[in-house]
Order: structure tokens, then C-alpha cells, then sequence
């Protein structure tokens, strides 16, 4: 219309067309005048404001921050506290959008209104929290099981290389421990309790419908494990499920009776395209560093054992002493960051999800660090209305710089602890210091390679056909594929290298896991009856094969590679496993009050014998949903499920894959070939078994705005797969059998509310906490494991019992030990008198978490807790030798007795006092501790500042984490513990790694 206009005032008569200056004059007021009103009119039209209340049409309330946009723009606004908003729109034609978290959104016309009142009506299925679990999902309201969840908000802006990790203090029953403070180190993970002695103890990991392989595929160093889930990058994770009662697990069957861990990656949505862009930066540096005297004391204190055993001073002028902190010269500051991308989006027929991201860690020892290339794809196409194709596809490059460490005494920290602080570094030739057997600190970071590179692809493809509507056809296809390549080099400065002029050791490893799947899902329902029946099939079959070279004798450290060894040898391995499964579920409610859920699975394993190679795991739970009944009207109580489960799972790890046959080997004897027996046959071998119960009850207060989860269990497992001795006319000393109990007991609490839910602040707070009691009830005989035999396994007591002699204290007249007389005999005796005087299982553990939001600050602050549980100093066992060894003094020392009347713990510094052959239970330590694990800050910008810039959101933050630790325990790191290389330890200190504190900052950008 506007066009029309001006070429009508363009034709206006000019003075050439001898039209008069009047009407000149005539036609441009006429024509100014009606273009003046149309262009006002056009303004008043773009320029319309509406005003109106956003209330909930479930109750009336009014809704505060309801997002208000006219649609196909950017231009928007939000109700305030009290529902209200006020809106321009570009016309009388514009259409408003209204959407509110856990509501329907609605779409309303202007039509010339200035004033739009809209109820929103409450989206009743999103109000539904859904669960992963076992092949498919289901809503927390009509849940039977036990379900942990941790969402990706739980997890986000963690400088953490894995995602076992970050689970800790999240999930109720869970607990994770470390086994190092080493980047992409082993973890540690227990779910209501350990149920197996040596069978392993590990949960099922599956991500994204694919059964990983996990655990440590590394040769180890000492007891310096690595962790398989390194390979993922927690910024992809979506959710974490933590499966803990046999009705959650049941359908995983043989290898479920430890817990299962559900990892779901983020996938596309329909929406416009996103991109989305995270990165931080900080540093680490150790949690402790160890505490060992000086060099003026070193020589003090073993001048003064001297003395008290009648022997010369070695040390004339200990004021002169040379002073080298070992730990300085290896301890650092280190780096951490990370870099994320990612595109996501769809619409209807494709959603999709792209991410490639970059993870650097350096350790807080030099030189160790840890590096990740991680890339991921996930699609999901429909294709027709009943057909859906899908795939998830991750593929992750990762890099370790390691160092020998943990459960080592000739690695770097052993040599930190044992290296007398009075001597130098270097000699005066700059040789490096040799002392005993010990490898220098500094030579044992500067002159060894240990380098790991990890090449891991996980894949799954999946189709999906919808015959009728609730019946579903799915297949799955699954590949975990990992490649585990390690080099070493110790050079001729190093002890081992000094000794066969250059050692080095070249192993690659190759894990392939194919699983195939397939299930048929019907849902349906009968008037208030409502059906989900689940039958499936699973065949796994898993290969390992390593291949290892060695080499010594070198031409010169310029040349590493074996081929350059005067001396080679090389060997390989191998070994598969398969698996057959068919299961089935059954879930029925009846109108969301009465719940039931069966499931069975039956396994067929390899591993087992021929009379045993099948096993049946079935389970049932039911639940009442007592506040759907009509006589429920408690109205502060929105919620109340009663829940009871009972089923059995089994276990197959931690046994070879040929533990039942009779194996012979190839031997050689005197440079000919042959062969000779390896390992008894044992055809009845077959899997561990738990029988769980569980009771639970799940509570909703205020409209939910506080929930409360607690649950009762009781764990029973029973033919345990243990080696047990044989008579040696076998030719062997013991078979690996099915003997054994052990029990579980134990509750979980989980507590979470919104406290404060306004439009300018919101508090919530997250809290669980956990006990375990744990007991072994049947073994063939007890019996002892690890360094000097300090854990004891016997009927009656706890895994992990430290089997050591009972110390009462110090005679404050004579400064020797006193120690309980186990026997009552009226002598102590070592060989004799030694007692289970503790063990490593906490009281019970936990985590709270409380996040605030005032405005566009967030604060989030997560503490994580263990109590009870005992950790053995073992450091102090060596470091506390009272001049028995030569080798360096832990601080601890200092408080030794000295004269008549001292009290004190430890005992005068003579070798009757700290004998070989004392396991003195002074070093068993109160293991409990609070840490600050997590304390987040962030600021988003506010919309109106990125709206121009085409910015979605924008936030940055600073996160600590492992700030700060409340302890009595005296050593590095009351989280740690040092021998993975056994499952049958836990909760020891011995030259383990500790954890870092880390500081970051960084930014999210949404477009």
C-alpha cells in the first residue's frame, strides 16, 4: 500500500506542467498529511503493547518466570513474582508463546488485545520423572527398584579425566574410592558392598545400550592401575543410572550381582540448530606432600638409636647436615584444561548431535600427565512412521605420561621416603646420588619413559519397527573396540638400567567386544490395567590378545627402540569368552497405585563348566502407591510408594576365561619343546550368586518440593569362586571352586528439596548417606594376603580386616611397645599374638550438595564424606623404622620416647623395639574425613545483553575442587588407596599418588 502512495505523490503536477504554485502547494500538503497518518499508523501498529497474568490452571497460582516470546523472533520477556508481563509485539497479528518448566506450552493470537491473561495446564508426563533402566526407561512414580540417578547438572565443570569418578558422593550405596591421585588413574567402585573375595567386584557398565569393557588394561606400575572410563568424556554424558536392588539388575543376569552403571550420552532434540562451546583452564597441585624431617634430624635421630643400642654415632656434626626435600623435587604444579564442542539440533525425520572435544591433566608428580581427543555422533533418524534407525557413535584418543608409583618401593615416591634427606641430589661428577636399592626421585621422572597411548572406539547401531501402536521391534548391533600400546625405557642412569645398559619393554593390547540384541516390547492396556512386556535376546562374545617385547643391553640411550637391543625377547597372549542370553520383564500397574515388575534371564557362559555353563536369574518387586487412594488425605503428603523387591544375580568376573578346563602349556627343557599341565579341569565350576532383598519407601512432601528415599537391604552370595587347596598328589596346590559365603547389610537415605523456590533465589539441597555392614560367613579355611600378611580373611569378620599386633601403648619408664597378649599366656609373642584389630569399610559415607541462585549467580557446593572406616598408614611401617634401616624418618618419628615419664605412642629407637617381625597397630589410622569436593561460582549474562549478538546464554565460572579435607588421618591422602594390583585390599597407604586440589575458570556459550 505504501508503494501506491508515494507514486501517487509522485505524479504531483510540477511548474514545467504549468500547474499553479497554489496547487502545487495543494497536492504536497494533501499528500504529506496522509502519508504523516499512515506512517503513524504503521508505528502505533509495531508498537502494541500487552500486558497480562500467567497463572497454572491446575490451582490458580500465578507462575513467575514464565518465558513469554512472540514467535518467529527473538523478542521476548518473562513474568515476574507475581506472574505478570509486559510484552511489545511487532503487530495485531502476532502470535505469543508461552512455555514454563514442566507445563504445556500454549500459543495465543494477539488479534488487537492489549491485555492476555493464559492458564498453562501442568505437562503431566514431563512432571513424571523418567528413568533409564535395563533396556528402556520408565517414570520414577511408578518405579519398583532401586535407581540411583546423577544428572549431567551433578557432574558439569568437574576438571575429573573420568566419569567413574564423578559419581562420588552422588548416588546413595555408592562408593567410590581412588586408587591414585594419578590423571585417568584406576577407580574403585563398590555398590552396597563388596560381594565377592576374589571373583571381582566391579559394576556392569553400559553406555548407551553397549556393555564396555572396563578395568585395567595397562601392564601397572607397582600399583598404579588406569581406568577404562577415562576414555569417555563426561561433558557428553547426559545422565548417569546407578542400578542397585537384583529387580534393577536381574535383566543384566550373570554379571549384574555387583550393580549396574547406566551412562546415557546427550543426543539431539527437535529444535534449530545449537552450538555450544565450553572450556576452562587451571592448575593442580597436591592435596599433602609427605612430611619427613630434615637432614640435621635424619642424622640426629640415628645418632640417638645408635646410642640406645650401644653402637657408634654414624653422624659427628648433625648441624651441618645437607637438606634435600625429595618431595620438592618432584612435586608441582601442574595444568588442567578442557575445550568442547558441540552441534546439536533437528527437526521431526532427524535429530542429531555432534561433539569433539580436548582434556589435558597434568599430574601433580612430574612428569605424568594425561591427554584425550575424544569425537562423538549421535543420530536419530525415522524414516517412516513405523520404522527408526539410530546410532551412537564414540571415538576417543588418549595419551598417559606415567611413573612408576603406588605399592612401589623403587618408585618415585618410594624413593621420596626413602632417601635419607642429608643426602644430595647429584655427586660432585653430576651423577646422580644411588642409595640401596632405591631409584633416585629425580632420576626415577627425568630418566624414565613410560609412555601409554589408548585407541578406543565404542559403536552402536540400532533399528527400531512399530507393528501396531505399543509394539515395538528393536535389534542393536554393539562394538567396543580398545587398543592399549605401552612403551618403556629406563636408561643408564636409572638402577634397573644401569644394571643391563638399557632396559626397555614395548606391549600392545587389542580388546574387542561384539554384543548383538534384540527385543520385542508390547505396551497396552485394559481399562485401568496397564501392561509392558519385554522379551529379548543377547549374544556377546569377547577377545583379548597382548603381545609383548623386551630388550636390554643398548648401544646408548640416543637409541630406545628394541630392535637396537643386543639382547631381545618377545611373547603374546590370548584368550575369548562368550556369553548367550534370553530374558524377559513384566510390568503391570494398576491405575499408577499397585505395581509389579518380574524379570528373568538366562545366561550361557563360556567360562564355566560343561555342568554348569547355564544359570536362571530371576526377581520380582511390587510397590504401593498408597497416596493414589482415595482415603490418602494427608495434603502436606504428595507422596507415598511402599516398594519391596527380592531376586538373584550372578557373577562371572575376576576368574580366567578357561577357569574350568585342564590346560597344558608349552614348556621348554633343556632347549627342546614340550608341554606340560598349567591347570586342573573343574567341570562343575559355575557362577557366584546373590540373593537380594530390599524394602524401600519413597515419600514426597509439599508438593514435592522435599522427596525422601529410603531403602533396607540384605545381600546373601554364596558359591564363591575361590582358590581353595588341593592335595599336592594333584601335582597342584589349589583349584579354583565354588566355595563360600558372604553377606551384605545394610541402608541408604537420599533427601532432596527445593528450600527456597522464588523467582530472584532458589536453594536446593541434595543429601544422601549410606552404611554397610559386611561379613563373610563361609571359607574353607582363613587365610592372609599382601605384604607381610597384614589382611586376614576368616569367617565371622569383614573383607579388608587388618591382621596386626594390638599395640596399648608405650611404658612410660622403659619406652618399649606394649602390645595385648592375644593368647593370655602372660608373655607377648609375635609369632603368635597377632589379631584383627580393625578393617577398612566405613561406618557409613555420603555426599551433600546445596546449590543457590540469586538472580544470574549460582553457587554450588558439594561436600563428600566417609566415617569409620580404617586406613593403614603403611608409609609409617618403613618411615617409622627407629633406626632399624638406614632409609629416610617420617616426621612422626620426632615423637618417639626419650626419658622416664614420656607418653607417648612411639617407642624408644632401639631393634628390640621396632623388630621385623612387629606389625605394630599404631599405624592403623581413624580414616574418616569431610572434603570440600566441588564449590562452584557462575554468573549468566542477562538475555537482553545477548540477544543483538545472536548468544543463546553465556556463563562463566570458577570451580574448586578437593578444596579443603577434615581429617585426623596423618597420611597423604585419606581417599586413596594403594594396591589395586589385589581385590582383596583396601583402605592402605604405601607410596600412593594423592589426589590434586584444582582450581579453574572457565566459560559456557550457547548460539
Amino acid at each position: 500500500m505504501d508503494k501506491h502512495i508515494f507514486t501517487l505523490c509522485s505524479g504531483i503536477p510540477t511548474k514545467q506542467e504549468n500547474r499553479t504554485t497554489d496547487s502545487n502547494n495543494g497536492w504536497t500538503i494533501i499528500c504529506f498529511t496522509f502519508l504523516i497518518f499512515i506512517l503513524s499508523a504503521s508505528i502505533s501498529i509495531a508498537q502494541v503493547t500487552v500486558t497480562g497474568t500467567v497463572t497454572s490452571a491446575n490451582n490458580g497460582r500465578t507462575l513467575p518466570g514464565v518465558n513469554v516470546l512472540e514467535k518467529g523472533t527473538s523478542n521476548g520477556a518473562s513474568t515476574d513474582k507475581n506472574g505478570e508481563y509486559e510484552l511489545e509485539v511487532t503487530g495485531p497479528n502476532a502470535v505469543l508463546v508461552f512455555s514454563y518448566i514442566g507445563y504445556l506450552s500454549k500459543e495465543v493470537p494477539v488479534r488487537n488485545r492489549q491485555t492476555i491473561n493464559v492458564k498453562l495446564k501442568e505437562d503431566v508426563e514431563k512432571l513424571k520423572e523418567v528413568v533409564v533402566i535395563g533396556y528402556g526407561e520408565q517414570t520414577r512414580e511408578t518405579l519398583t527398584s532401586s535407581v540411583s540417578s546423577v544428572s549431567s547438572a551433578d557432574i558439569q565443570n568437574t576438571p575429573s579425566a573420568g566419569a567413574d569418578q564423578l559419581i562420588q558422593g552422588q548416588a546413595a550405596g555408592v562408593q567410590v574410592s581412588s586408587n591414585s591421585g594419578m590423571p585417568g588413574g584406576g577407580i574403585s567402585i563398590n555398590i552396597r558392598g563388596t560381594n565377592s573375595i576374589s571373583g571381582g567386584s566391579d559394576p556392569l557398565y553400559v553406555v548407551d545400550g553397549v556393555p564396555i569393557e572396563t578395568g585395567n588394561f595397562g601392564l601397572g606400575t607397582g600399583g598404579a592401575q588406569t581406568s577404562a572410563i577415562a576414555d569417555l568424556d563426561p561433558s557428553n554424558i547426559e545422565s548417569i543410572e546407578v542400578l542397585k536392588d537384583a529387580s534393577a539388575t536381574a535383566i543384566y543376569g550373570a554379571r549384574a550381582s555387583n550393580g549396574v552403571v547406566l551412562i546415557t550420552t546427550k543426543r539431539g532434540s527437535n529444535s534449530e540448530p545449537i552450538i555450544q562451546f565450553s572450556t576452562y583452564y587451571g592448575i593442580n597441585e597436591a592435596v599433602n606432600t609427605p612430611d619427613l624431617v630434615s637432614g640435621s634430624n635424619f642424622e640426629m635421630l640415628m645418632n640417638e638409636a645408635a646410642r640406645n643400642n650401644g653402637e657408634p654415632i654414624p653422624y659427628s656434626n648433625p648441624d651441618n647436615a645437607i637438606n634435600t626435600n625429595w618431595a620438592d623435587k618432584v612435586f608441582r604444579t601442574g595444568a588442567v584444561r578442557s575445550h568442547d564442542l558441540t552441534f546439536s539440533g533437528g527437526n521431526e525425520f532427524m535429530k542429531y548431535s555432534i561433539s569433539g572435544s580436548n582434556f589435558t591433566q597434568d599430574g601433580v608428580i612430574r612428569p605424568t600427565n594425561f591427554k584425550r581427543n575424544n569425537a562423538r555422533v549421535n543420530l536419530d533418524l525415522q524414516a517412516t512412521d513405523n520404522l527408526s534407525f539410530g546410532t551412537s557413535i564414540t571415538y576417543s584418543n588418549s595419551s598417559r605420561n606415567r611413573v612408576r608409583n603406588n605399592d612401589n618401593i623403587t618408585g618415585v615416591l618410594g624413593g621420596v621416603y626413602f632417601y635419607p634427606t642429608n643426602l644430595p641430589v647429584y655427586q660432585q661428577d653430576n651423577s646422580y646420588t644411588k642409595f640401596s636399592i632405591f631409584e633416585n626421585p629425580v632420576a626415577a621422572v627425568e630418566e624414565v619413559d613410560f609412555d601409554m597411548s589408548v585407541n578406543r572406539l565404542i559403536g552402536n547401531v540400532f533399528g527400531e519397527y512399530e507393528f501396531t501402536p505399543g509394539l515395538t521391534f528393536r535389534t542393536s548391533w554393539s562394538y567396543d573396540y580398545n587398543q592399549v600400546s605401552e612403551e618403556r625405557y629406563n636408561n643408564t642412569f636409572t638402577n634397573e638400567g644401569s644394571a643391563v645398559n638399557g632396559s626397555a619393554l614395548a606391549t600392545t593390547a587389542l580388546s574387542n567386544n561384539w554384543t548383538v540384541e534384540n527385543t520385542l516390547n508390547y505396551l497396552f492396556n485394559v481399562d485401568s490395567h496397564n501392561f509392558s512386556v519385554l522379551l529379548g535376546t543377547s549374544i556377546q562374545e569377547s577377545t583379548f590378545e597382548r603381545t609383548t617385547a623386551s630388550g636390554q643391553q643398548f648401544p646408548s640411550n640416543d637409541f630406545r627402540r628394541i630392535e637396537d637391543a643386543a639382547v631381545q625377547t618377545s611373547s603374546s597372549t590370548g584368550t575369548s569368552s562368550g556369553i548367550a542370553s534370553f530374558f524377559g520383564r513384566l510390568k503391570y500397574d494398576y491405575d499408577g497405585k499397585y505395581l509389579l515388575t518380574a524379570n528373568v534371564r538366562r545366561d550361557g557362559s563360556s567360562r564355566f563348566g560343561e555342568r554348569n555353563q547355564w544359570g536362571t536369574f530371576p526377581s520380582v518387586a511390587l510397590g504401593w502407591v498408597a497416596s493414589e487412594e482415595s482415603f490418602f488425605n494427608i495434603d502436606w503428603m504428595s507422596n507415598l510408594k511402599l516398594r519391596a523387591s527380592y531376586g538373584v544375580t550372578g557373577n562371572q568376573s575376576g576368574i580366567d576365561n578357561f577357569q574350568a578346563l585342564g590346560l597344558w602349556g608349552g614348556e621348554s627343557y633343556t632347549e627342546n619343546p614340550g608341554t606340560s599341565p598349567q591347570q586342573l579341569a573343574n567341570p562343575n565350576l559355575k557362577w557366584e550368586t546373590t540373593n537380594q532383598l530390599d524394602l524401600g519407601i519413597d515419600i514426597g512432601l509439599f508438593d514435592d518440593r522435599l522427596s525422601i528415599v529410603y531403602d533396607y537391604y540384605y545381600k546373601k552370595t554364596d558359591n564363591l569362586l575361590l582358590a581353595v587347596p588341593v592335595p599336592m598328589s594333584t601335582g597342584f596346590e589349589e583349584l579354583v571352586q565354588n566355595y563360600g559365603e558372604i553377606e551384605n547389610e545394610g541402608m541408604e537415605l537420599s533427601i532432596s528439596g527445593d528450600i527456597i523456590s522464588r523467582e530472584e533465589l532458589k536453594w536446593n539441597l541434595n543429601f544422601n548417606i549410606s552404611g554397610n555392614r559386611n561379613k563373610i560367613l563361609e571359607l574353607a579355611s582363613p587365610f592372609n594376603v599382601y605384604n607381610r600378611d597384614i589382611y586376614r580373611y576368616q569367617e565371622g569378620y569383614p573383607m579388608y580386616s587388618f591382621y596386626l599386633h594390638k599395640q596399648l601403648g608405650v611404658n612410660p619408664e622403659t619406652g618399649e611397645p606394649i602390645f595385648e597378649d592375644v593368647d593370655n599366656n602372660g608373655t607377648f609373642n609375635p609369632n603368635v599374638d597377632r589379631k584383627i584389630v580393625g578393617n577398612a569399610n566405613p561406618d557409613f559415607f555420603g555426599g551433600i550438595t546445596n546449590r543457590f541462585n540469586y538472580k544470574n549467580v549460582d553457587l554450588s557446593v558439594f561436600f563428600q564424606y566417609s566415617y569409620g572406616g580404617d586406613q593403614l598408614n603403611w608409609n609409617r611401617f618403613f618411615q617409622e623404622h627407629g633406626g632399624t634401616r638406614n632409609t629416610g624418618f617420617l616426621s612422626s618419628q620426632l615423637d618417639r620416647w626419650q626419658e622416664p615419664g614420656d607418653q607417648t605412642m612411639v617407642p624408644k629407637m632401639t631393634s628390640d623395639n621396632y623388630a621385623s617381625n612387629l606389625r605394630p597397630s599404631r599405624f592403623l589410622e581413624d580414616g574418616s574425613y569431610m572434603r570440600l569436593k566441588k564449590l562452584t561460582v557462575g554468573y549468566s549474562l542477562p538475555n537482553q545483553f545477548l540477544g543483538e549478538l545472536g548468544i543463546s546464554s553465556l556463563r562463566f565460572y570458577v570451580t574448586g575442587q578437593n578444596l579443603l579435607t577434615f581429617t585426623n588421618y596423618s597420611g597423604l591422602d585419606p581417599e586413596v588407596t594403594a594396591t589395586a594390583t589385589s581385590s582383596l585390599t583396601k583402605g592402605i597407604e604405601f607410596y600412593t599418588q594423592p589426589q590434586a586440589r584444582s582450581v579453574i575458570g572457565g566459560f559456557d556459550i550457547k548460539f
